[in-house]
Formats: C-alpha cells, sequence, structure tokens
C-alpha cells in the first residue's frame, strides 16, 4: 500500500527525481556526445546534442530575455496552478511532480548555461510525403516531463465530477 504523505511530499519527491533525471541525462551527453553530430539508433528515432537557445524547437532564440522570462512566467502557473491539485489524487501529485520537475530543470540550464541541451530525437524522414514535423525537433528528459505530467494533470481534472453542478432530479 501507499503510503498516505502530504501532497506536497509527493510532489517534491517526484519532482526532485525528475529533475536529477534530467540534470544526469543531460551530463551524460554533455560529456559523451559532440554536439549536432546524429548518432542514429534506427531508421525512427536516434539522439542528437543540440544546445537549443531558443524555446519549443529553438523558437525566439535570437530574441533576447524571451527564452529566459516565457518559461518563467510557465513555471510560476504551474506553481500557482499547485492550489489546485486533490489533495486525495496520488496521479495529479505526480503527474504535477512530474511536470514541475522537468520544467525546473529545463529553467536551471537556461540560467546558468543559456541554453537546454537536447538530445532524443524522432524522424519521420521514411514517409514519402511532405509534411511540417518530419524531421521532430529534438528533445529531453525535462521536456518528456513538461508534456506527460501536464496532459495527465488535463485529463485528471476534466474527470473530476463537478461539485457546484445543479442536482438533476
Amino acid at each position: 500500500m501507499i503510503p498516505q504523505l502530504p501532497k506536497w511530499k509527493w510532489v517534491v519527491g517526484v519532482s526532485a527525481i525528475v529533475l536529477l533525471a534530467d540534470l544526469i541525462s543531460k551530463s551524460i551527453v554533455m560529456r559523451t556526445l559532440e554536439v549536432n553530430m546524429p548518432y542514429r539508433g534506427d531508421v525512427f528515432f536516434h539522439f542528437t546534442h543540440q544546445q537549443n537557445r531558443g524555446l519549443i524547437g529553438g523558437a525566439f532564440s535570437g530574441v533576447p530575455l524571451v527564452p529566459i522570462i516565457a518559461p518563467l512566467f510557465a513555471l510560476a502557473l504551474l506553481i500557482y496552478m499547485y492550489r489546485y491539485l486533490d489533495p486525495q489524487s496520488r496521479i495529479q501529485q505526480i503527474a504535477y511532480g512530474v511536470a514541475l520537475g522537468g520544467a525546473f530543470g529545463n529553467q536551471i540550464e537556461r540560467v546558468f548555461r543559456q541554453s537546454v541541451t537536447d538530445f532524443l530525437q524522432f524522424n519521420f524522414y521514411f514517409i514519402p510525403f511532405d509534411f511540417p514535423w518530419k524531421y521532430y525537433p529534438s528533445f529531453n528528459v525535462a521536456d518528456c516531463g513538461i508534456v506527460v505530467g501536464v496532459l495527465i494533470l488535463a485529463f485528471s481534472w476534466q474527470k473530476e465530477p463537478k461539485t457546484n453542478a445543479p442536482d438533476t432530479v
């Protein structure tokens, strides 16, 4: 049985695990892979060490302060959302911790390195027709945590029963 801990303890514990996994994986990539050199895993997936000075996919990399301020705003919004976690919902606490750990992982790197280390990449170049994300931007463990955590939170909040809905007879 999972112990009953206050929601903040689950959030802090899971955030710390995701943050450590992210920073350790980025450290390994920076020490072992050359920048911009793809290391093929297979047709669909490979490792590519890239230093992203912008936001998603390198957007706004040439605009001063946007890659620092926009994620800080998103992180502040995520921290504000803590008050809406259901204290009885372990899945919300874990999902929130995963997203928060990822957000802190990328922000720490942005502040101290002025870029974010991305290294996971999926390619769809074997598909014979063109579409916008045929070469998907590289990403990292923190990005996975943010996306997965926020999606699980959104679905869990969507599934919650409405407490102030009118009674139907």
